[in-house]
């Protein structure tokens, strides 16, 4: 981090439509990245539960869209590459950062940044966890659960617990990610065709690891209060806010154009 005496702005948000989170989220990209508006850590999740896609993942010939319109799944494509998650009882976060906030502004300093909050936020919660050090399992079977990326979050076990995704333009960064609640998302091969899943440790979820039921609310809760620890450790303020007028404008264009079309989320 370069300076301390940051502020970071936390933006805390109901369960919501899963093309209008991703509007949001690259809204954020480029208010943040424009300078516009601060750090921002989001919190969120989905209702109705919602099928997404990496930016450039191919999909179209593989899911089963009678079986999605029957579970009222809704489908979108992320502004952030990697593989398919079916969003449905999880917490999910966002963290977009300018190149004003870290350095090196590189890919891998960001995931190891906000791989320490994370973790944070499942100590919270009572969750032991630790940023992988290595690839595991297939990184091209399109289900992202099933495998585990360089610095996301699995258990002692090796149980995968939170997927991430990353962007990364010449001003800013967004980071978002799954985490669990418990074994709903593993449902993404009733709409998506999936690959051979042999050699990998079955994902987890919170849970299943707490072997207790887990609400929204009290991991909302615990993260929020794990980013905040996180944070002033490193000498910067998490405060609470609020969407501005014109993120809220550039959300309903984006909503507008792109995330609500075909032409988008079905592109490949």
């Amino acid at each position: 981090m370069r300076s301390s005496g940051t502020l970071f702005r936390l933006l805390l948000d109901a369960p919501g439509n899963g093309q209008e989170n991703m509007a949001v989220d690259e809204a954020l990209l480029a208010s943040v990245g424009d300078g516009h508006s601060p750090a921002t850590v989001r919190l969120y999740g989905f209702a109705p539960a919602a099928l997404s896609f990496g930016r450039f993942q191919r999909v179209k010939d593989k899911i089963d869209g009678e079986a999605v319109r029957r579970a009222g799944i809704t489908l979108v494509r992320r502004p952030t590459g990697g593989q398919a998650v079916l969003h449905d009882r999880e917490l999910t976060y966002a963290v977009v950062l300018s190149k004003e906030h870290l350095e090196p502004f590189h890919k891998r300093e960001i995931y190891r940044f906000i791989a320490e909050l994370l973790l944070s936020g499942l100590a919270r919660l009572g969750v032991r966890g630790h940023s992988s050090r290595n690839r595991i399992g297939d990184p091209h079977n399109p289900d992202c659960f099933r495998s585990t990326g360089e610095y996301e979050i699995a258990s002692p076990s090796t149980r995968k617990l939170i997927g991430s995704a990353q962007v990364v333009n010449r001003n800013a960064s967004l980071q978002h990610g799954s985490i669990p609640l418990d074994t709903s998302y593993k449902r993404i091969g009733r709409y998506l065709a999936l690959g051979k899943t042999e050699g990998h440790e079955e994902p987890g979820c919170l849970s299943e690891e707490l072997r207790r039921p887990v609400s929204f609310e009290e991991t909302v809760k615990a993260f929020a209060e794990g980013f905040d620890s996180g944070l002033e450790r490193r000498g910067i303020r998490l405060q609470t806010g609020e969407l501005t007028h014109s993120e809220k404008e550039q959300a309903a264009e984006l909503l507008g154009s792109k995330y609500s079309r075909d032409a988008w989320n079905l592109m490949y």
